[in-house]
């Protein structure tokens, strides 16, 4: 049944999906009237980007990055070659830190830029940016962000290591299960999540169990661009993933990885709707313990504990994560928060 009252705005970025894909980027730049970019990378990046910047005339400036984390000093480096060179344009490559630096540029510049992912997370389409830390720290959101083109290429995930790919691809479950039960969700972005859980749930096993196998690969990219280009508001998984591991520096795909379970089985009552739909899709009976027995067959840490966070940090995060409100089909105390943390601390199959 069709639902008569729905609001659903349509993603601003362009969609370039399939293996050899990377080869278009000169193509694309010229598309968005970009006649003089640079390409932002990460550590592993520098082999693609020579390849990518060998295709592109005039050659661009190559920006390596200084840091792991989306610092300061980076984006200053960014935003000085723009003025110094007069790029209308740019290009960024990897992961959470290259994206996340391109999103936090473009906001800044308006400048279109085009986004080669190389995992599962999703940052490329999500509009919020920041970067620095502490008293530098700057953040916002807002279309300006998004790429004006997103290529997904399945041949660069070849690399990724089995335990990232997992983790990643957990990260990417993490928005499509957060979106059936989301504020604002319509039977667009339900048809969406629906379709990537099944696609991440078939996908990841064979990518752990076979890396090389570029069909697995392939599915679960496709997954992942479903997960997060029709997010819904996300709800208690988000609000303590991204607080937890940003306060203790924890990988950022591994700890969604493992709240993910846990916030799932704690919101059973309060959405069996969404509830089934995952249970379908994943073709199991129980929604949370379904993910947490999936966490366990790919081999990624399901506790806190595994990715580096102390039982003493426990209260801190408790605190960290209820200092601001939660959107979520179940009401969030502290003392729910301090459960929640408590179990996805220790890894142990979650009991709501």
């Amino acid at each position: 049944m069709c639902s008569s009252d729905l609001a659903f705005q349509s993603p601003a970025p362009r969609i370039v999906f399939g293996v050899g894909k990377v080869d278009v980027v000169a193509q694309e730049l010229k598309l968005h009237g970009v006649k003089r970019a640079f390409i932002l990378y990460g550590a592993s990046g520098e082999t693609l980007a020579l390849r990518i910047a060998a295709s592109i005339e005039p050659a661009p400036e190559l920006v390596p990055l200084s840091s792991r984390s989306i610092s300061s000093e980076d984006f200053k480096r960014a935003t000085d070659l723009i003025q110094k060179a007069s790029c209308d344009g740019f290009v960024a490559i990897g992961g959470g830190t290259p994206i996340g630096l391109a999103k936090a540029i473009a906001a800044n510049t308006r400048l279109p830029w085009i986004g080669i992912t190389t995992t599962y997370s999703g940052s490329e389409m999500a509009t919020n940016w920041t970067y620095g830390k502490g008293a530098e720290a700057r953040q916002g959101s807002g279309s300006a962000a998004l790429p004006a083109t997103a290529i997904y290429d399945p041949a660069l995930t070849l690399s990724l290591p089995p335990v990232l790919s997992a983790q990643s691809g957990m990260n990417a479950m993490a928005h499509a299960v957060e979106t059936l039960y989301g504020e604002g969700r319509s039977p667009v972005v339900e048809a969406m999540a629906t379709a990537a859980i099944g696609h991440l749930s078939r996908s990841l096993p064979r990518v752990v169990a076979e890396p090389a196998h570029l069909e697995a690969r392939t599915e679960a990219f496709y997954g992942a661009w479903l997960a997060a280009a029709f997010r819904a508001p996300v709800g208690v998984e988000h609000a303590i993933a991204q607080k937890v591991r940003q306060r203790f520096n924890l990988s950022h795909a591994g700890t969604h990885a493992v709240v993910t379970p846990y916030a799932v089985a704690f919101n059973r009552q309060a959405a069996p709707a969404a509830m089934k739909t995952i249970e379908s899709a994943m073709k199991t009976d129980d929604a949370g313990l379904g993910l947490f027995d999936f966490n366990v067959r790919l081999g990624v840490p399901t506790g806190l504990r595994h990715l580096g966070m102390k039982a003493e940090d426990i209260p801190a995060a408790v605190e960290l994560v209820g200092a601001s409100p939660i959107a979520n089909p179940r009401p969030v105390s502290k003392a729910d928060l301090l459960e929640l943390i408590t179990q996805a601390f220790h890894g142990e199959a979650p009991r709501f």
